[in-house]
Protein backbone atom coordinates (compact mmCIF):
# COMPACT_ATOMS: atom_id res chain seq x y z
CA UNK A 1 0.00 0.00 0.00
CA UNK A 2 1.25 3.93 -0.53
CA UNK A 3 0.77 5.68 2.11
CA UNK A 4 -0.47 9.09 -0.60
CA UNK A 5 -3.31 10.36 1.76
CA UNK A 6 -1.68 13.22 3.90
CA UNK A 7 -4.84 15.34 2.34
CA UNK A 8 -6.68 13.42 5.36
CA UNK A 9 -4.56 15.50 7.97
CA UNK A 10 -4.11 19.06 6.30
CA UNK A 11 -5.62 21.72 7.94
CA UNK A 12 -7.11 22.93 4.55
CA UNK A 13 -9.75 20.44 4.38
CA UNK A 14 -11.44 21.68 7.18
CA UNK A 15 -12.94 24.01 4.92
CA UNK A 16 -14.99 20.68 3.19
CA UNK A 17 -17.96 22.10 1.31
CA UNK A 18 -20.56 20.76 -1.03
CA UNK A 19 -19.89 22.49 -4.35
CA UNK A 20 -22.02 24.04 -6.46
CA UNK A 21 -21.99 26.77 -8.65
CA UNK A 22 -19.14 29.26 -7.34
CA UNK A 23 -18.70 32.08 -10.33
CA UNK A 24 -16.06 30.02 -12.20
CA UNK A 25 -16.67 28.56 -15.77
CA UNK A 26 -19.03 25.54 -16.04
CA UNK A 27 -17.11 24.06 -18.69
CA UNK A 28 -18.84 25.38 -21.54
CA UNK A 29 -17.22 27.42 -24.07
CA UNK A 30 -14.28 26.97 -26.51
CA UNK A 31 -11.87 23.68 -25.07
CA UNK A 32 -8.53 24.60 -24.10
CA UNK A 33 -5.34 23.65 -26.04
CA UNK A 34 -4.64 20.41 -25.69
CA UNK A 35 -1.32 20.57 -24.37
CA UNK A 36 -2.71 23.04 -21.15
CA UNK A 37 -3.67 21.61 -18.24
CA UNK A 38 -5.96 23.88 -18.14
CA UNK A 39 -9.66 23.12 -17.29
CA UNK A 40 -11.24 19.74 -16.03
CA UNK A 41 -10.15 16.29 -15.73
CA UNK A 42 -11.66 13.68 -13.98
CA UNK A 43 -9.70 9.98 -12.73
CA UNK A 44 -10.39 6.81 -14.29
CA UNK A 45 -11.13 5.29 -11.07
CA UNK A 46 -10.64 6.96 -7.73
CA UNK A 47 -13.64 8.98 -8.35
CA UNK A 48 -11.70 12.99 -8.52
CA UNK A 49 -11.87 16.17 -10.70
CA UNK A 50 -9.30 18.26 -10.95
CA UNK A 51 -9.80 21.48 -12.02
CA UNK A 52 -6.86 23.68 -13.25
CA UNK A 53 -7.27 27.34 -13.42
CA UNK A 54 -4.25 29.08 -14.38
CA UNK A 55 -1.69 28.12 -11.43
CA UNK A 56 -4.86 27.09 -9.38
CA UNK A 57 -5.46 23.84 -8.75
CA UNK A 58 -8.55 22.33 -6.90
CA UNK A 59 -9.65 18.82 -6.18
CA UNK A 60 -13.49 17.00 -6.18
CA UNK A 61 -14.35 14.18 -4.78
CA UNK A 62 -17.38 13.21 -6.96
CA UNK A 63 -19.93 9.85 -7.09
CA UNK A 64 -22.99 9.63 -9.08
CA UNK A 65 -24.61 12.13 -5.96
CA UNK A 66 -22.47 13.81 -4.62
CA UNK A 67 -19.28 16.43 -4.98
CA UNK A 68 -17.18 17.69 -2.30
CA UNK A 69 -14.64 20.71 -2.97
CA UNK A 70 -11.90 19.03 -1.13
CA UNK A 71 -8.69 21.26 -1.50
CA UNK A 72 -7.58 24.05 -3.37
CA UNK A 73 -3.82 25.60 -4.00
CA UNK A 74 -0.98 26.59 -6.37
CA UNK A 75 0.39 24.39 -8.77
CA UNK A 76 4.42 24.48 -8.78
CA UNK A 77 6.03 23.58 -11.63
CA UNK A 78 3.31 20.52 -11.93
CA UNK A 79 2.85 19.57 -8.65
CA UNK A 80 0.95 20.31 -5.67
CA UNK A 81 2.87 20.15 -2.67
CA UNK A 82 -0.13 19.88 -0.32
CA UNK A 83 -0.64 16.57 -1.82
CA UNK A 84 2.06 15.46 -3.09
CA UNK A 85 0.90 15.32 -5.86
CA UNK A 86 2.72 15.75 -9.63
CA UNK A 87 0.65 15.93 -12.85
CA UNK A 88 1.62 15.91 -16.21
CA UNK A 89 0.74 14.99 -19.60
CA UNK A 90 0.91 12.15 -21.31
CA UNK A 91 -0.74 12.65 -25.49
CA UNK A 92 -4.37 12.99 -24.08
CA UNK A 93 -4.29 11.53 -20.71
CA UNK A 94 -3.95 13.44 -17.61
CA UNK A 95 -1.01 11.47 -15.36
CA UNK A 96 -0.17 12.03 -11.68
CA UNK A 97 2.16 10.55 -9.47
CA UNK A 98 3.94 10.73 -6.19
CA UNK A 99 7.62 9.76 -7.39
CA UNK A 100 6.73 6.53 -5.63
CA UNK A 101 3.99 3.54 -6.90
CA UNK A 102 1.19 6.51 -6.84
CA UNK A 103 -0.10 6.50 -10.93
CA UNK A 104 -3.61 8.22 -11.32
CA UNK A 105 -4.86 8.85 -15.38
CA UNK A 106 -7.55 11.10 -16.29
CA UNK A 107 -9.43 12.70 -19.43
CA UNK A 108 -10.19 15.55 -19.96
CA UNK A 109 -14.02 16.15 -19.53
CA UNK A 110 -16.71 19.08 -19.44
CA UNK A 111 -16.89 20.21 -15.31
CA UNK A 112 -19.23 17.48 -14.01
CA UNK A 113 -22.70 18.16 -14.15
CA UNK A 114 -23.27 16.60 -10.57
CA UNK A 115 -20.49 19.55 -9.07
CA UNK A 116 -23.54 22.60 -10.85
CA UNK A 117 -26.22 20.94 -7.94
CA UNK A 118 -27.66 22.32 -5.32
CA UNK A 119 -26.37 19.80 -2.57
CA UNK A 120 -28.37 19.16 0.51
CA UNK A 121 -27.54 20.72 3.21
CA UNK A 122 -23.58 19.22 4.81
CA UNK A 123 -25.34 17.65 8.04
CA UNK A 124 -28.45 16.09 6.51
CA UNK A 125 -27.98 12.25 7.82
CA UNK A 126 -29.59 10.97 5.16
CA UNK A 127 -27.75 12.53 1.96
CA UNK A 128 -24.04 11.74 3.93
CA UNK A 129 -25.51 8.21 4.90
CA UNK A 130 -26.04 7.99 0.53
CA UNK A 131 -22.28 9.22 -0.08
CA UNK A 132 -21.53 6.99 2.04
CA UNK A 133 -22.70 3.96 0.63
CA UNK A 134 -22.29 5.25 -2.48
CA UNK A 135 -18.34 5.96 -2.58
CA UNK A 136 -18.19 2.29 -1.40
CA UNK A 137 -20.77 1.02 -4.41
CA UNK A 138 -18.58 2.67 -7.20
CA UNK A 139 -14.65 2.02 -5.56
CA UNK A 140 -14.72 -0.99 -3.30
CA UNK A 141 -13.39 -4.13 -5.50
CA UNK A 142 -14.06 -6.75 -2.47
CA UNK A 143 -17.76 -7.41 -1.57
CA UNK A 144 -17.41 -11.05 -3.56
CA UNK A 145 -14.39 -11.96 -1.09
CA UNK A 146 -16.14 -10.88 1.77
CA UNK A 147 -19.90 -12.29 0.75
CA UNK A 148 -21.47 -8.92 1.00
CA UNK A 149 -24.13 -8.41 -1.13
CA UNK A 150 -23.96 -4.18 -0.68
CA UNK A 151 -27.29 -3.31 -2.80
CA UNK A 152 -29.18 -6.06 0.21
CA UNK A 153 -27.36 -3.99 2.92
CA UNK A 154 -28.54 -0.58 1.48
CA UNK A 155 -32.26 -1.82 1.33
CA UNK A 156 -31.39 -2.78 5.07
CA UNK A 157 -29.57 0.15 6.25
CA UNK A 158 -31.42 2.81 4.30
CA UNK A 159 -34.98 2.85 6.00
CA UNK A 160 -32.98 3.11 9.71
CA UNK A 161 -31.69 6.76 8.57
CA UNK A 162 -33.52 9.99 8.56
CA UNK A 163 -33.21 13.85 9.01
CA UNK A 164 -33.81 13.00 13.00
CA UNK A 165 -30.67 10.79 12.77
CA UNK A 166 -28.13 12.06 15.30
CA UNK A 167 -24.21 12.07 14.71
CA UNK A 168 -23.90 9.20 17.50
CA UNK A 169 -26.73 7.09 15.62
CA UNK A 170 -25.26 8.09 12.33
CA UNK A 171 -21.55 6.70 13.23
CA UNK A 172 -23.36 3.65 14.69
CA UNK A 173 -25.12 2.88 11.84
CA UNK A 174 -22.16 3.34 9.03
CA UNK A 175 -19.59 1.00 11.55
CA UNK A 176 -22.85 -1.57 11.58
CA UNK A 177 -23.10 -1.50 7.63
CA UNK A 178 -19.20 -2.01 7.54
CA UNK A 179 -18.81 -4.77 9.97
CA UNK A 180 -18.52 -7.61 7.75
CA UNK A 181 -16.38 -5.85 5.66
CA UNK A 182 -13.09 -7.11 7.50
CA UNK A 183 -10.88 -5.27 5.85
CA UNK A 184 -7.77 -3.03 7.57
CA UNK A 185 -7.86 -0.56 5.05
CA UNK A 186 -11.38 0.67 6.01
CA UNK A 187 -11.84 3.13 8.81
CA UNK A 188 -14.05 5.73 9.72
CA UNK A 189 -13.28 8.30 11.37
CA UNK A 190 -15.44 11.72 13.63
CA UNK A 191 -13.95 13.67 16.03
CA UNK A 192 -12.81 11.01 18.87
CA UNK A 193 -14.73 8.13 17.22
CA UNK A 194 -12.90 5.56 15.54
CA UNK A 195 -14.16 2.08 13.78
CA UNK A 196 -12.22 0.11 11.92
CA UNK A 197 -13.88 -3.57 10.79
CA UNK A 198 -10.89 -5.67 10.72
CA UNK A 199 -10.61 -6.96 14.63
CA UNK A 200 -7.12 -7.32 16.08
CA UNK A 201 -5.99 -10.96 16.94
CA UNK A 202 -7.19 -11.90 20.28
CA UNK A 203 -4.11 -11.89 22.39
CA UNK A 204 -3.92 -8.08 21.65
CA UNK A 205 -5.88 -6.88 24.31
CA UNK A 206 -4.39 -8.98 26.68
CA UNK A 207 -0.55 -8.83 26.35
CA UNK A 208 -0.26 -5.66 23.19
CA UNK A 209 1.42 -3.69 25.59
CA UNK A 210 3.63 -6.35 27.03
CA UNK A 211 4.85 -7.51 23.74
CA UNK A 212 5.16 -4.23 22.72
CA UNK A 213 7.99 -3.33 25.47
CA UNK A 214 9.75 -6.30 24.90
CA UNK A 215 10.07 -5.50 21.42
CA UNK A 216 12.19 -1.96 22.50
CA UNK A 217 14.03 -3.74 25.49
CA UNK A 218 15.13 -6.72 22.79
CA UNK A 219 14.44 -6.26 18.97
CA UNK A 220 13.94 -2.33 18.70
CA UNK A 221 16.25 -1.82 21.02
CA UNK A 222 18.59 -2.76 24.01
CA UNK A 223 21.80 -4.10 24.45
CA UNK A 224 24.00 -4.63 21.23
CA UNK A 225 20.90 -3.02 18.99
CA UNK A 226 21.31 -0.70 16.57
CA UNK A 227 18.47 1.77 15.71
CA UNK A 228 18.67 3.64 12.57
CA UNK A 229 16.59 4.93 9.04
CA UNK A 230 14.47 7.42 11.57
CA UNK A 231 13.88 4.68 14.33
CA UNK A 232 12.48 2.48 11.65
CA UNK A 233 15.21 0.04 11.48
CA UNK A 234 17.17 -1.93 14.14
CA UNK A 235 20.08 -4.56 13.51
CA UNK A 236 21.97 -7.03 15.80
CA UNK A 237 24.31 -9.91 15.69
CA UNK A 238 22.76 -12.99 16.77
CA UNK A 239 25.99 -15.33 16.98
CA UNK A 240 28.93 -15.40 14.60
CA UNK A 241 26.80 -17.12 12.06
CA UNK A 242 23.76 -14.83 12.39
CA UNK A 243 22.59 -11.38 11.89
CA UNK A 244 18.99 -9.78 12.71
CA UNK A 245 17.16 -6.94 11.29
CA UNK A 246 13.68 -5.59 12.63
CA UNK A 247 11.68 -2.96 10.32
CA UNK A 248 9.07 -1.58 11.91
CA UNK A 249 7.37 -0.06 9.50
CA UNK A 250 7.75 1.10 5.60
CA UNK A 251 7.79 4.56 6.33
CA UNK A 252 8.90 6.95 8.26
CA UNK A 253 12.82 6.74 7.42
CA UNK A 254 13.39 10.28 6.42
CA UNK A 255 13.50 13.52 8.40
CA UNK A 256 9.91 14.76 9.02
CA UNK A 257 7.22 14.80 6.45
CA UNK A 258 8.95 13.72 2.93
CA UNK A 259 7.96 12.99 -0.38
CA UNK A 260 7.62 9.12 -0.96
CA UNK A 261 10.62 8.71 -3.10
CA UNK A 262 12.49 10.51 -0.01
CA UNK A 263 11.45 8.43 2.14
CA UNK A 264 12.66 5.06 0.19
CA UNK A 265 15.96 6.61 -0.71
CA UNK A 266 16.41 6.90 3.16
CA UNK A 267 15.41 3.46 4.21
CA UNK A 268 17.73 2.22 1.38
CA UNK A 269 20.41 3.68 2.83
CA UNK A 270 19.64 2.68 6.70
CA UNK A 271 19.33 -1.27 4.82
CA UNK A 272 22.77 -0.80 3.37
CA UNK A 273 24.22 -0.14 6.92
CA UNK A 274 22.61 -2.87 8.96
CA UNK A 275 23.86 -4.65 5.77
CA UNK A 276 27.18 -3.32 5.81
CA UNK A 277 27.58 -4.32 10.04
CA UNK A 278 26.63 -7.76 8.82
CA UNK A 279 28.55 -8.57 6.44
CA UNK A 280 30.51 -11.42 7.61
CA UNK A 281 27.41 -13.32 8.57
CA UNK A 282 26.36 -16.81 6.98
CA UNK A 283 22.38 -15.89 7.27
CA UNK A 284 20.15 -13.20 8.05
CA UNK A 285 16.85 -12.96 10.05
CA UNK A 286 14.08 -9.87 8.97
CA UNK A 287 11.18 -9.67 10.92
CA UNK A 288 8.63 -7.62 9.92
CA UNK A 289 5.73 -9.43 12.53
CA UNK A 290 4.93 -6.05 13.66
CA UNK A 291 5.17 -4.14 10.38
CA UNK A 292 2.47 -1.38 10.53
CA UNK A 293 3.20 -0.52 6.57
CA UNK A 294 4.10 2.44 4.67
CA UNK A 295 5.15 2.69 1.01
CA UNK A 296 5.37 -0.17 -1.44
CA UNK A 297 8.57 1.57 -2.64
CA UNK A 298 10.11 1.62 0.63
CA UNK A 299 9.31 -1.84 0.59
CA UNK A 300 10.95 -2.19 -3.03
CA UNK A 301 14.19 -0.25 -2.12
CA UNK A 302 14.75 -2.48 1.01
CA UNK A 303 14.01 -6.09 -1.32
CA UNK A 304 16.04 -3.97 -3.82
CA UNK A 305 19.16 -5.15 -1.30
CA UNK A 306 18.67 -8.66 -1.35
CA UNK A 307 17.45 -9.24 -5.21
CA UNK A 308 19.75 -11.31 -6.91
CA UNK A 309 18.32 -10.18 -10.55
CA UNK A 310 15.35 -8.15 -11.38
CA UNK A 311 12.17 -9.48 -10.40
CA UNK A 312 8.07 -8.96 -10.71
CA UNK A 313 6.85 -7.68 -7.51
CA UNK A 314 3.50 -7.54 -8.23
CA UNK A 315 0.90 -6.07 -10.41
CA UNK A 316 -1.96 -3.92 -9.72
CA UNK A 317 -5.44 -2.45 -10.89
CA UNK A 318 -7.37 -0.04 -9.69
CA UNK A 319 -11.56 -0.59 -9.60
CA UNK A 320 -13.02 1.91 -12.44
CA UNK A 321 -16.82 1.80 -12.61
CA UNK A 322 -17.85 -1.68 -13.59
CA UNK A 323 -14.40 -2.93 -14.29
CA UNK A 324 -10.65 -1.91 -13.53
CA UNK A 325 -7.83 0.13 -14.99
CA UNK A 326 -5.20 -1.56 -16.87
CA UNK A 327 -3.02 -3.56 -15.02
CA UNK A 328 0.36 -2.23 -13.75
CA UNK A 329 3.78 -4.47 -12.90
CA UNK A 330 6.12 -3.27 -10.46
CA UNK A 331 9.34 -4.92 -10.24
CA UNK A 332 12.24 -4.65 -8.16
CA UNK A 333 16.17 -5.33 -9.23
CA UNK A 334 19.98 -5.40 -7.47
CA UNK A 335 20.21 -1.55 -5.61
CA UNK A 336 22.29 -0.17 -3.06
CA UNK A 337 26.33 -0.83 -2.23
CA UNK A 338 25.78 -4.43 -1.43
CA UNK A 339 23.17 -7.53 -2.10
CA UNK A 340 23.25 -10.21 0.74
CA UNK A 341 22.02 -13.41 -1.94
CA UNK A 342 23.06 -16.05 1.16
CA UNK A 343 20.25 -17.17 2.76
CA UNK A 344 17.42 -15.15 4.49
CA UNK A 345 14.51 -16.18 6.97
CA UNK A 346 11.76 -13.56 6.82
CA UNK A 347 9.39 -13.45 10.37
CA UNK A 348 5.35 -12.80 9.28
CA UNK A 349 2.17 -12.24 11.50
CA UNK A 350 -1.08 -11.60 10.87
CA UNK A 351 -0.62 -8.25 12.08
CA UNK A 352 2.03 -7.99 8.98
CA UNK A 353 0.21 -5.21 6.71
CA UNK A 354 -0.51 -3.26 3.76
CA UNK A 355 3.13 -2.56 2.53
CA UNK A 356 4.67 -5.05 5.09
CA UNK A 357 2.86 -7.48 2.94
CA UNK A 358 4.10 -5.98 -0.37
CA UNK A 359 7.72 -6.18 1.03
CA UNK A 360 6.79 -9.91 1.81
CA UNK A 361 5.41 -10.75 -1.44
CA UNK A 362 8.38 -8.87 -3.27
CA UNK A 363 11.03 -11.08 -0.66
CA UNK A 364 9.04 -14.11 -1.61
CA UNK A 365 9.93 -14.25 -4.85
CA UNK A 366 13.94 -14.86 -3.99
CA UNK A 367 15.38 -18.18 -3.66
CA UNK A 368 17.53 -18.17 -0.75
CA UNK A 369 14.00 -16.24 1.41
CA UNK A 370 12.05 -18.37 3.78
CA UNK A 371 8.90 -17.25 5.48
CA UNK A 372 8.59 -18.30 8.78
CA UNK A 373 5.90 -17.40 10.76
CA UNK A 374 2.13 -16.85 10.29
CA UNK A 375 0.05 -15.44 7.23
CA UNK A 376 -0.34 -11.72 6.95
CA UNK A 377 -2.89 -9.32 7.24
CA UNK A 378 -4.19 -9.57 4.16
CA UNK A 379 -4.62 -5.77 3.19
CA UNK A 380 -2.52 -4.94 0.04
CA UNK A 381 -4.65 -1.90 -1.36
CA UNK A 382 -3.67 1.52 -1.56
CA UNK A 383 -5.68 3.41 0.70
CA UNK A 384 -8.59 5.60 -0.64
CA UNK A 385 -9.32 8.29 1.49
CA UNK A 386 -12.61 9.85 1.43
CA UNK A 387 -14.92 12.47 2.78
CA UNK A 388 -18.17 13.15 3.99
CA UNK A 389 -20.30 16.54 3.57
CA UNK A 390 -20.23 16.36 7.36
CA UNK A 391 -16.63 16.34 7.51
CA UNK A 392 -16.02 13.04 8.75
CA UNK A 393 -12.86 10.75 7.16
CA UNK A 394 -13.58 7.73 6.41
CA UNK A 395 -11.29 5.01 3.34
CA UNK A 396 -11.19 2.09 1.93
CA UNK A 397 -9.65 -0.16 -0.46
CA UNK A 398 -10.09 0.39 -4.44
CA UNK A 399 -7.08 -1.67 -5.61
CA UNK A 400 -6.32 -5.35 -6.97
CA UNK A 401 -2.59 -6.54 -6.18
CA UNK A 402 -1.90 -9.54 -7.80
CA UNK A 403 0.91 -11.74 -6.41
CA UNK A 404 4.02 -13.08 -8.84
CA UNK A 405 2.35 -16.42 -8.54
CA UNK A 406 -0.60 -14.92 -10.25
CA UNK A 407 -2.88 -15.17 -7.12
CA UNK A 408 -4.62 -12.10 -5.47
CA UNK A 409 -4.08 -12.83 -1.60
CA UNK A 410 -6.38 -9.61 -0.19
CA UNK A 411 -8.14 -11.12 3.42
CA UNK A 412 -6.50 -14.26 3.08
CA UNK A 413 -2.84 -13.04 3.40
CA UNK A 414 0.20 -14.41 2.05
CA UNK A 415 1.25 -17.68 3.55
CA UNK A 416 4.58 -18.69 4.85
CA UNK A 417 6.77 -21.20 3.61
CA UNK A 418 6.96 -22.57 7.56
CA UNK A 419 3.97 -21.91 9.37
CA UNK A 420 4.39 -21.00 13.25
CA UNK A 421 1.66 -19.31 15.45
CA UNK A 422 2.59 -15.99 17.23
CA UNK A 423 2.71 -17.46 20.48
CA UNK A 424 2.33 -13.78 23.11
CA UNK A 425 2.43 -15.32 26.32
CA UNK A 426 5.29 -16.90 25.40
CA UNK A 427 7.35 -14.36 23.75
CA UNK A 428 6.53 -11.91 26.50
CA UNK A 429 8.42 -14.45 29.15
CA UNK A 430 11.11 -14.66 26.71
CA UNK A 431 10.59 -17.37 24.36
CA UNK A 432 10.15 -16.24 20.84
CA UNK A 433 9.13 -19.97 19.03
CA UNK A 434 9.15 -18.33 15.44
CA UNK A 435 12.54 -17.10 15.89
CA UNK A 436 13.41 -20.12 17.43
CA UNK A 437 12.48 -21.94 14.54
CA UNK A 438 14.31 -19.51 12.02
CA UNK A 439 17.58 -20.11 13.87
CA UNK A 440 17.36 -23.81 13.98
CA UNK A 441 16.68 -23.30 10.23
CA UNK A 442 20.06 -21.31 9.71
CA UNK A 443 21.80 -23.69 11.83
CA UNK A 444 20.36 -26.71 9.30
CA UNK A 445 22.71 -27.47 6.14
CA UNK A 446 20.54 -26.72 2.83
CA UNK A 447 17.33 -25.22 4.94
CA UNK A 448 17.23 -22.78 2.41
CA UNK A 449 16.79 -25.07 -0.62
CA UNK A 450 14.79 -27.73 1.02
CA UNK A 451 11.68 -25.13 1.84
CA UNK A 452 12.22 -24.07 -1.94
Amino acid sequence: MTLWFRMMSLALLVMLAACGKDGTDDGGGAPPPAETLEGSWTTEGYGFTFRFQGDTVTLYETTAVSCLKISEGPLEDGVLPELGMRFRLEGDRLVIDNGGTLFITGRRTPFPEVCTRVMPPPDDPVFNFEVFWRTFAEHYPFFDLHGVDWNARYETFRPRVSAATTDAELFSLLSELLEPLEDAHIGLEAGEWRFNPKPPPEWVEAYGARVEQYLLEHYHGGPGVTVTGGGMLAYQSLDERVGYIHIAAMAGFSEGEQEEEVDAEAAGRAMDEALAALADKEALVIDVRFNIGGYDSTSLAIASRFADRERLAFTKKTRAGEGFTPSREYRFAPAGARQFTRPVYLLTSNLTVSAGEIFTMAMGTLPHVNVVGERTTGAHSDILPRHLPNGWAFSLSNQVYTAPDGQVYERVGLPPDVELPLDAPALVEGSDRILEEALRLAATPGASRMLH
